[in-house]
């Protein structure tokens, strides 16, 4: 059985904890604490406080708190007083979602129209058909019985003058960069999760309270935060999610992914894939894996990267399903022993690197049932009215790259996400040299019907090839021959970047040149994963 230590981190300044986003201008920043991070500064505390420097490895306890991931530091979270109690908030399930026209009219469809799905197991990943008369809240929200709210984190941007040479003090041409940071007192929660004798331990070694510095540009006017151990002694865990009811966890159950979550597939490399998270649970529930039935999904996949300042170097970044990935699990022939395998992996979480947080979740934080939110939200928000003046050229040239460069990040990711399918079986995956002709085709093609007339004239022989190559729903041959179908669609997720195109006259939907530079895009980063999945293979990668 797990125990918990429950910290808090109360932001004392404005904090820059930097991620991935399309705008090369922009530091943006993440809108909660990675585990990763509170890993850090309790190791680095620990490497002081003992003198251990270098060596700080052949320490037992380093090796077993830090290294070894004897222990779990979770994200912390947004948390806000609620009443005289405090509420603590975590990412909304992709499958929550309200009325455009009402947002008071609160759905979860992961159980909609449940009684027509329940016997049969989902055929495609990601198969997100969302009502297009619905929206998804976004940020964080808690749930206590029928009650919802939703909370965002308060963020600022703010401008410096960038200096090439940074001895001078100043700018030498005028150019600006912007961080977006973390609001100063703002309160975020999250747990140190181990087991009793290492809690305890762990406690002795450490102030109940510390200053802490975290994040970008932390030497300066940014990073400052109190850390503290709320917990006077290790507390037996059962769930982050309060109002989890161990009594009500039977065959089917919703399982709602609390943090990004790293599965790797059976080759060793990072996977979104529905089937390798069922592969996964089955083996960790110690089930039959035709005994695990997937019935409805919502993922979503990123990129996550972490930086290790003892190293002053990146971590290498890794695909991950996303927080607020949420599925509905039924579990043939679910017994006690399922059960306990269950209520283990709640404790150790999910995947891999779940020593910085990654792969926690929550079970049965979603049931079928109909939500209510006060009705003060965004009520007393006074929206600002738009300017009675043209947009200037220097605005409106920013607007555009950043939004290109949005739409930039999103093709990206999901090429490099669907392409990974293509690449489970490394013998198929076409030679370099017609990976080349495809990428030359694509840059000589003006428009996707040429490209399709292109395709249509491959030699027999080229066209087999293409057509060996395929995921599970389709060859590489056809893929590319349904033109945009899928490729280009929904690109305006959780970031309104087509009421922001709107603004300076860029609509992606009627712009057929800027179409197709982003299908383009698709492509070339799509056949560019593929020979890296060649090197590698060729380098004894597998």
């Amino acid at each position: 059985m797990k125990h918990q230590l429950r910290y808090r981190i109360k932001t004392l300044s404005p904090i820059i904890l930097p991620h991935i986003s399309g705008d090369t201008n922009m530091v943006s920043t993440m809108d909660y604490i990675p585990g990763s991070v509170i890993l850090g500064i309790f190791a680095n505390k620990y490497v002081k406080e003992n003198k251990l420097g270098s060596d700080a490895h052949k320490d037992s306890n380093f090796h077993s708190w830090f290294l070894n991931s004897n222990l779990c530091f979770t994200n912390a979270y947004l948390s806000k007083m609620d009443g005289a109690a405090v509420a603590e908030y975590y990412p909304v399930p992709f499958s929550i979602n309200y009325l455009k026209t009402d947002e008071n009219q609160i759905f979860d469809l992961i159980f909609k129209e449940i009684g027509k799905e329940n016997d049969n197991e989902i055929e495609k990943e990601n198969d997100n058909e969302i009502d297009k008369q619905t929206k998804y809240p976004g940020s964080y929200c808690y749930i206590e019985n029928n009650n919802i709210r939703f909370a965002s984190v308060n963020r600022s941007i703010n401008f410096h003058n960038a200096r090439k040479n940074r001895l001078k003090g100043r700018s030498d041409d005028g150019a600006i960069f912007n961080y977006e940071s973390i609001d100063q007192n703002q309160e975020f929660t999250g747990r140190i999760i181990g087991t009793e004798k290492e809690l305890k331990l762990f406690l002795e070694k450490f102030e109940s309270e510390m200053k802490v510095r975290i994040g970008r540009s932390k030497s300066i006017q940014y990073g400052q935060a109190v850390l503290t151990l709320l917990s006077n002694e290790p507390e037996i865990f059962v769930s982050e999610i309060p109002s989890f009811q161990l009594e009500k966890v039977n065959s089917t159950f919703s399982l709602t992914l609390l943090s990004s979550t790293i599965i790797y597939d059976r080759n060793g490399f990072p996977s979104t894939s529905l089937i390798d998270l069922k592969s996964y649970l089955a083996d960790n529930l110690k089930v039959n894996l035709k005994n695990i039935k997937i019935v409805k999904a919502f993922t979503k996949s990123e990129i996550v990267e972490t930086f290790v300042s003892k190293w002053l170097l990146k971590k290498p970044s890794e695909t991950a399903i996303k927080a607020g990935s949420c599925l509905l699990i039924n579990v043939e022939g679910f017994d006690d022993n399922t059960k306990n395998s269950l209520l283990e992996l709640l404790e150790i979480g999910i995947g891999e690197r779940t020593g910085e947080g990654f792969g926690r979740f929550a079970i049965n934080l979603q049931e079928p049932k109909e939500y209510s939110q006060p009705k003060t939200r965004k009520h007393n928000l006074v929206k600002p009215e738009k300017p009675d003046v043209e947009i200037p050229d220097t605005i409106r040239d920013l607007m555009k790259n950043v939004i290109l460069n949005s739409y930039d990040t999103l093709i990206e990711s999901r090429a490099l996400s669907r392409c990974k399918g293509f690449c489970e079986n490394k013998n198929s995956i076409p030679s370099n040299s017609l990976l080349g002709k495809l990428e030359s085709m694509i840059k000589d093609s003006s428009n996707s019907e040429e490209l399709v007339k292109k395709m249509d004239k491959l030699p027999g022989l080229t066209r087999e090839k293409l057509e060996k190559c395929r995921d599970k729903n389709i060859n590489l041959f056809n893929f590319i021959n349904s033109r945009e179908s899928g490729i280009l669609e929904d690109l305006n997720p959780e970031a309104d970047l087509k009421g922001a195109g709107t603004l300076i006259d860029l609509n992606l939907e009627n712009d057929s040149e800027l179409r197709f530079k982003m299908y383009s895009h698709y492509w070339l980063t799509f056949l560019a994963s593929m020979r890296k999945e060649i090197k590698m293979r060729n380098e004894g990668g597998d």
